[in-house]
Formats: structure tokens, sequence, C-alpha cells
């Protein structure tokens, strides 16, 4: 039998505006098959207000890029665990 927490994907994230917004890329993003949830992100220093983010497996991230481009979400940054880029 294997060891599973040796094939644990990382977690990436879309940081977004609204709850709204998150949640229509949560839905572009279910019709692609692409497993995600969404949570209040811990980058509201970055930005002003609230801001929330859909989480992904990190091996789907240019999937999510693609998707979200074609539904034409904005993404402010994107995190790769830690790591936030804008």
């Amino acid at each position: 039998m294997t060891d599973r927490t040796r094939y644990q994907y990382k977690d990436c994230s879309a940081v977004l505006g609204t709850l709204t917004l998150a949640q229509k890329a949560q839905k572009a993003l279910s019709s692609a098959a692409i497993p995600t949830s969404i949570s209040k992100s811990d980058t509201s220093s970055l930005h002003r207000g609230c801001v929330w983010s859909v989480n992904f497996s990190c091996n789907q991230q240019e999937n999510v890029r693609a998707v979200l481009a074609s539904a034409g979400i904005k993404v402010k940054a994107w995190s790769n665990g830690d790591d936030i880029s804008g």
C-alpha cells in the first residue's frame, strides 16, 4: 500500500475581488471538471476591502487560467501556497 501523504497536491488559489466573482469562477471551473473551494483570502492587507479566493490543486493551474480567461473573469493575483504574484 502506498503512503498517500507523499502524493498530496499543493493548493494554489486565484485571488478575486468579491464573493460573487469567486462563485462565478467556481461555477466555470466546475463546468470544466476542476474541483475547487472558496475561502476568504488572507491577502486583504495587499488589497482594499474583502478579498476572496478560489482554491484548486496546483497541477490544474494552467487549466484554471485558461477556463477563467475564457469566462472573462479577471484574477487580481495568483497564489502558489504561500507565494502570491500579481
